[in-house]
């Protein structure tokens, strides 16, 4: 390796686990992590072994093989959830000047010094040759410690050096140090004499920085490009370095010259120091470790912070097989790493070091030497499966013992007494518990909302739900002829949500359109017109018995078949879903078409001829060629933006804040740029627009606020009612519940509980109000909800490469309430705002491409096109043939083709709700006769989830159930 660049092969970082990277707040450059292989990929001399510490939570079973004397302080600081005590910075001494340069820091993992301006880069593990740890066991066999150690000054702290630090193989060590100390304070008290310097007065330079009269420049202050011609004459002979500089008036000012800026400290966070360097008249290499009784500060060595701990000088004569700095970089690696951190607490005896030092190897995952002549051979995620594989399993072997109820997911197994209520015989013990549980917090859940942070939560949740909003009601206006509009939908998200902000054990929750009531409102108002009903009266009577079917429900605990609800099930719905979201795109242009073909010249002649002005004005139908064109460009553009958005909330390109708001935010920049750009374009052109009513009865057959039935009911319309209120309760239970559930993960921490039983009927008074009223059917959404839960969530400060810690959630009532409120204005005001409808469509297509990410029925498929080398080491392909799997697939496809060919008849349209009992049943009976129960465990169970803090989290990722 090469003794000037830290952490690099060829002057290159190599990082793995780009997942888990997070920058400092001096790191403005981040490297692309396939930028960080390149290097040994391109590589072509032969390469030493490579190391890869094994990233791994302390826990019992890493003391176990540690002395006596160790494993009480390691119990301290056993907890899962504690972070680093301190950071360590690695610093090296120029033997010729005796000036320190900051090389990397080591918080677990490595931040090397980068850049100009000696930034702290991308956290990423180190990687050394193994002879450097060889070497570092033998050096740490003779350790000089001083446990400790009073600082009173830098001067007595010097004092304490000199007379203390002693060593038999090299008398002079306490000298040397002091020297390199002294050199070091001296450095820094001259470049603040020059910072003053330059700070009082800029037009006074150096004689050296002068320039010349013009016409005797010489040749080395020239830019270098101008020296090109010196290749001519010496072309082996190295270019003189450049100085280039800028004419202002009669001043000459030119770059500054390159220094070691010192890096950045948090003074929250202690901190230690590893100075590591060769210096004169040393006969052996020593390692001083010298650990301070209480953090210390030291301004004129260390300026930034006043946390110091530890100081660790490696010092000793010219090295010729290794450097100094690999040297203190393998030694920094294995002080930070949570396996031996509390041997570096104590620093008891250098026995205890070296023990360290072969732990950190023993749990070492070595990368042979040798070129590496495909980047397809080795690949970040690829090692940190492998190395979080190898400390699962060590793990497992003897952990087993100390499992808990809490490790257990909420999802699939509730609280500790939720199986007591669901066992009970009793009526409304569920509705009971939530209430008594959940209803003690509700005067915290008022004067917890009053933060500021709530206005910004407030204004992120307008933005999130209002574009599915405007979608879903755009696309009810179509499916209902106007009945279900826009405006409506905005109304009725408004009121319930009100509703389910005062009433609900799970405020968190966003009532909102999803795309299964979507579905289900045109297929119920399509049946009845079949059958020649009212759809509103029918949606009336509909809603009445949703009610009181939702009361019967929570009274029997109803919500504990929840489990037979699994992801075989819900991949199917998803599917459905999405094709259907698909369709409607396609719909909608197709009938854009239809509008406005596009044809020859004759056919607009033809149009063109009764337009003379003396016809009836219906007669006269100009059809437009470009509005179907403009309305397709505009779904595409809004289709890009909305895509290319959140690539780059999923890239390295600018820093963490931006790409999250380019990932969150993505649908409504899209609305938003299409829109301007549409008025300030092709506002010329007539196109299909999102139509706000001003007024509430404008685009509504039956008048007013409520529906009045005009006929006494008949009892084939009951009977309709009465089946469509089953199907949509459970389309109620599946979208309320797995939401609920999703919330109460132990992951989220939240602290005051959910309604698994009580929020049932919230939301079934919802639907009887809405029914009521003549407004759209709501229900929690699962990705706003789960948005809504990050925004409000408050997460710790972690060092860099450390996935964020959860400090809890504000769990309250009034981000929702006030932005419900919002939605009302909205529904009220929003008349104002001109959206083209291709630009809602266009995100209601990539909203059906996001509700398949993740669905493992479409990864399954695109499996059946790999050859068996790229499908992966899927847990599944190792216990059956491919060929088992395809079948598996292939009925979990067949249920998606019959569900969708079921939904596009009018009649039966309605019915497609049954088809998740069916598939419910189907699993629970027939799929455990045709697959094995391991077989079926592995296809039908959950996937772990990956830590990846760097980016937002993709809630249409992670929510399980559609749109």
């Amino acid at each position: 390796m090469s003794n000037g660049s830290p952490g690099r092969h060829s002057n290159k970082a190599f990082s793995i686990g780009s997942d888990d990277i997070e920058e400092t707040e001096t790191s403005f450059i981040a490297p692309n992590s396939s930028d960080l292989l390149r290097n040994l990929l391109n590589d072509s001399s032969e390469q030493t072994p490579l190391i890869l510490q094994q990233i791994r939570e302390e826990s019992e079973d890493t003391v176990s093989s540690l002395p006596p004397s160790s494993q009480g302080s390691t119990s301290a600081s056993s907890n899962s959830e504690e972070r680093l005590p301190s950071s360590i910075d690695v610093f090296t001494v120029n033997d010729t000047d005796g000036l320190w340069k900051p090389a990397s820091r080591f918080a677990r993992y490595e931040s090397d010094a980068e850049g100009f301006d000696n930034h702290l880069g991308m956290a990423h593990v180190p990687c050394l040759p193994m002879g450097t740890y060889q070497a570092l066991q033998k050096i740490t066999s003779k350790t000089i410690i001083h446990r400790h150690v009073t600082v009173g000054g830098s001067e007595n702290f010097l004092k304490y050096i000199e007379n203390s630090v002693t060593d038999s193989d090299f008398p002079t060590l306490g000298q040397a140090i002091v020297k390199i100390v002294k050199d070091r304070a001296e450095t820094l008290e001259n470049k603040k004499k020059v910072n003053k310097k330059h700070s009082t007065s800029t037009q006074s330079l150096n004689s050296d920085h002068l320039l010349p009269r013009p016409g005797k420049i010489p040749r080395n202050l020239i830019s270098e490009p101008n020296n090109l011609s010196r290749m001519d004459k010496q072309p082996l002979k190295r270019l003189p370095t450049s100085k280039s500089g800028v004419r202002i008036g009669t001043s000459y000012v030119k770059d500054p010259p390159q220094t070691f800026c010192e890096p950045h400290y948090d003074n929250s966070i202690e901190y230690s120091m590893l100075i590591a360097g060769a210096v004169p008249d040393a006969t052996v290499c020593r390692l001083v470790a010298l650990r301070f009784n209480e953090a210390a500060e030291m301004k004129d060595i260390f300026p930034g912070t006043n946390k110091i701990r530890t100081i660790y000088f490696l010092i000793g004569p010219d090295l010729t097989e290794h450097s100094y700095l690999d040297l203190g970089r393998a030694f920094a690696s294995v002080v930070s790493n949570p396996v031996s951190n509390s041997i570096f607490d104590t620093l008891k005896s250098p026995e205890l070091i070296t023990k360290a030092v072969d732990r950190f190897l023993a749990d070492t995952v070595v990368i042979a030497p040798g070129k590496i002549l495909s980047r397809n051979n080795i690949s970040g995620e690829f090692i940190r499966r492998v190395v979080n594989m190898n400390c699962e399993k060590r793990e497992r072997n003897t952990t087993l013992s100390a499992v808990h109820p809490s490790d257990f997911d909420v999802e699939r197994n509730s609280r500790n007494d939720e199986d007591k209520i669901n066992s009970c015989c009793s009526l409304f013990a569920g509705v009971r518990s939530d209430l008594a549980n959940r209803y003690r917090y509700y005067l915290s859940d008022i004067t917890d909302g009053f933060r500021f942070t709530i206005l910004t939560v407030v204004v992120y949740m307008f933005c999130v739900t209002v574009v599915p909003t405007l979608t879903f009601g755009a696309i009810l206006s179509m499916g209902t002829s106007g009945l279900l509009s826009v405006k409506k939908c905005l109304l009725s998200q408004g009121l319930s949500g009100i509703v389910w902000s005062l009433f609900s054990c799970q405020p968190l929750l966003v009532m909102s359109p999803t795309g299964p009531f979507l579905v289900f409102e045109k297929a119920l108002f399509n049946c009845s017109i079949a059958f020649g009903l009212d759809f509103l009266e029918v949606r009336l009577y509909t809603g009445i018995f949703v009610f009181l079917i939702t009361i019967i429900g929570a009274s029997t605990n109803c919500a504990r078949f929840i489990k037979h609800v699994t992801i075989y099930t819900e991949d199917i719905f998803c599917a459905l879903i999405s094709i259907i979201f698909f369709s409607e795109v396609c719909e909608f242009l197709f009938h854009q078409y239809e509008l406005n073909p596009i044809d020859n010249l004759n056919y607009y002649l033809h149009n063109s001829a009764n337009c003379t002005g003396l016809g009836p004005p219906d007669d006269c139908r100009l059809s437009n060629p470009n509005t179907f064109l403009i309305q397709t460009f505009m779904l595409l553009i809004s289709v890009a933006i909305f895509h290319y958005l959140r690539q780059i909330g999923l890239s390295d390109f600018f820093g963490r804040t931006f790409r999250n708001l380019c990932n969150n935010f993505g649908g409504i920049f899209a609305v938003i740029f299409v829109s301007i750009m549409y008025q300030l374009l092709f506002s010329n052109i007539d196109v299909s627009m999102v139509n706000v009513a001003e007024n509430l009865a404008e685009n509504q057959v039956k008048i007013g606020w409520i529906v009045i039935p005009t006929t006494p009911p008949t009892l084939s319309t009951l009977a309709g009612s009465f089946a469509a209120a089953c199907l949509v309760y459970v389309l109620i239970f599946v979208e309320t519940e797995i939401p609920e559930q999703m919330a109460l993960r132990s992951k989220r921490k939240l602290k005051k509980g959910g309604g698994l039983h009580w929020d049932l009927i919230v939301v079934g008074f919802c639907t009887l109000v809405s029914s009521i009223t003549g407004l759209p059917w709501m229900c929690p959404a699962a990705v706003q909800s789960l948005a809504h839960i990050d925004a409000c969530t408050e997460t710790e400060k972690t060092n860099p490469g450390e996935p964020k810690i959860i400090k809890g959630v504000i769990e309250q009532r009034l981000s929702g309430m006030i932005t419900y409120i919002m939605l009302l204005l909205f529904a009220f005001y929003g008349h104002i705002v001109s959206i083209p409808s291709a630009a809602i469509f266009g995100v209601f297509f990539y909203l059906g491409v996001r509700n398949l990410e993740g669905s493992r029925l479409i990864m399954r498929v695109f499996l059946f096109f790999l050859v068996p080398k790229r499908r992966g080491d899927h847990k599944f392909l190792e216990m059956a043939p491919f060929a088992i799997i395809n079948g598996y697939t292939l009925i979990q496809c067949s249920f998606v083709v019959i569900m969708y060919a079921a939904k596009t008849h009018e009649i039966l349209g309605v019915f497609f709700p049954i088809f998740i009992v069916i598939t419910a049943w189907f699993v629970a009976k027939f799929l455990p006769l045709i697959f094995s129960d391991e077989l079926l465990a592995a296809l039908d169970g959950e996937d772990e989830e990956k830590e990846d803090e760097e980016n937002a989290e993709d809630f249409y990722l992670n929510s399980r159930i559609p749109v």
